[in-house]
């Protein structure tokens, strides 16, 4: 089995950045998914890419925070910046026009990436709203048009994976997973590649994560999504959204990057 021990939110923080630099650099993660329209991008292009150049590197699409590219992004971006959330996204009448604005700004996030000669591998959404279904086929759409060879999947293996994160998996989670299946139904969808997290979505353990992949040979390929960071480069910021960047799961899963355990699954 190969594993894609994948990093989120490259870009989002100086901590994301510096933690996935040293998880990758002197630990076993091998991508990232690097947000193009985030106030730390070009950190991340200056100060973690160069010095990473093994480092995969995918699109994590953002319609939910922080800076629209595209000026024409008015339904779902005020004032220029994003104040959506995935629900919102869900349940938004996706006019045409809508759907144009939506290409438009994912198109635009793409070619940020190559505008500084990053070779996207994947592309999968902050939030993942990519699996909204009508997203969805624009990413796809994008994907094919740019030679971007795999779309995350969300597919995880609901029973396989509760029956190792039993102990920590959330009603939330359980819901979460239960929409985003179902949403997925309706995607153009390949199955190649496993994945691996959303039952403890940013709350991975080394010691349910090795006994799964344990038992989980038959799989030829998964992506486990981590997010890691370095808390003391954060800011410190107003309401939830502060929870999850300053939570102590960001470096309970930076350390899970550096678990020798990895060795066997290169």
């Amino acid at each position: 089995m190969k594993v894609l021990l994948n990093a989120d939110d490259l870009g989002l923080t100086k901590g994301f950045n510096e933690a996935i630099k040293a998880a990758h650099l002197e630990g076993y993660l091998t991508h990232a998914s690097l947000m193009g329209n985030t106030d730390d991008f070009e950190d991340a292009v200056v100060n973690v890419l160069p010095f990473c150049p093994n480092l995969t590197i995918g699109l994590h699409v953002n319609l939910t925070s922080h800076h629209a590219l595209s000026p024409s992004t008015t339904t779902i971006a005020k004032g220029g910046i994003f104040h959506s959330s995935f629900v919102k996204l869900l349940f938004l009448f996706k006019s045409k026009k809508v759907k144009q604005e939506i290409e438009a700004e994912i198109e635009l996030q793409i070619q940020q990436l190559l505008k500084k000669g990053i070779v996207i591998s994947h592309i999968d959404g902050h939030n993942h709203v990519h699996i909204i279904p009508s997203i969805n086929t624009i990413v796809r759409k994008l994907a094919k048009k740019y030679k971007i060879p795999r779309v995350r999947e969300l597919n995880e293996d609901f029973f396989h994976s509760l029956k190792y994160n039993w102990r920590r998996t959330t009603v939330a989670n359980i819901v979460k997973y239960s929409l985003l299946r179902f949403l997925a139904l309706f995607n153009e969808n390949s199955n190649a590649t496993q994945f691996y997290s959303i039952l403890t979505t940013c709350d991975v353990h080394a010691d349910s994560l090795f006994p799964y992949l344990e038992d989980s040979k038959h799989i030829q390929e998964i992506e486990v999504m981590v997010h890691p960071c370095i808390l003391a480069l954060n800011p410190i910021l107003k309401g939830s959204y502060n929870n999850y960047l300053n939570s102590p799961k960001r470096e309970q899963e930076l350390e899970l990057c550096f678990n020798k355990k990895f060795e066997d699954y290169r």
